[in-house]
């Protein structure tokens, strides 16, 4: 038994690996064949894209249809809500990967900033200063419906 004891105290401890620019790059490499190069941001702003993508199509796939049909503007209001939902969704959907966490908090982001430049682009083509008190339910809604598409998708098996 004092033979094992002298034995192991007789190896010599392994060096330290010092942690240098090459370990930090090492590592970097590696996070990055994990996660496949997708970061959040870029994510987060690919989804947004590709909301207002949906949205720009979906106006005016929409416009043609009301050369046709005289709709109320209650009808028109309704078919514009459907339409950025279906853009949230489309978006949330983009941004996120199966199985991935944090998809709440990425589907609010996605939301926010895709009712925030929809109204941006509003007021631009209007001509007139944006006042967030007038849009908070649109970025209320843009956030909610992120958030809650982002929870629904989470679930999703990786396939």
């Amino acid at each position: 038994m004092e033979r094992q004891a002298q034995g192991r105290q007789a190896q010599p401890f392994a060096p330290r690996k010092e942690r240098g620019l090459d370990s930090f790059k090492r590592q970097m490499r590696r996070g990055n064949r994990r996660t496949k190069g997708k970061s959040p941001l870029r994510a987060i702003l690919k989804g947004v894209l590709v909301a207002a993508s949906i949205t720009v199509i979906g106006v005016a796939v929409f416009a043609l249809i009301l050369n046709w049909w005289n709709a109320s503007d209650r009808a028109i209001t309704a078919i514009n809500q459907v339409v950025k939902f279906v853009s949230i969704l489309a978006g949330v959907t983009s941004a996120m990967g199966a199985g991935e966490s944090g998809g709440p908090m990425r589907g609010a982001c996605v939301g926010v900033l895709y009712m925030a430049l929809g109204i941006l682009c509003y007021c631009l083509l209007i001509g007139q200063n944006p006042q967030l008190t007038a849009y908070l339910a649109d970025l209320g809604m843009g956030l909610a419906a992120g958030g809650l598409f982002g929870m629904i998708l989470t679930t999703r098996k990786a396939g």
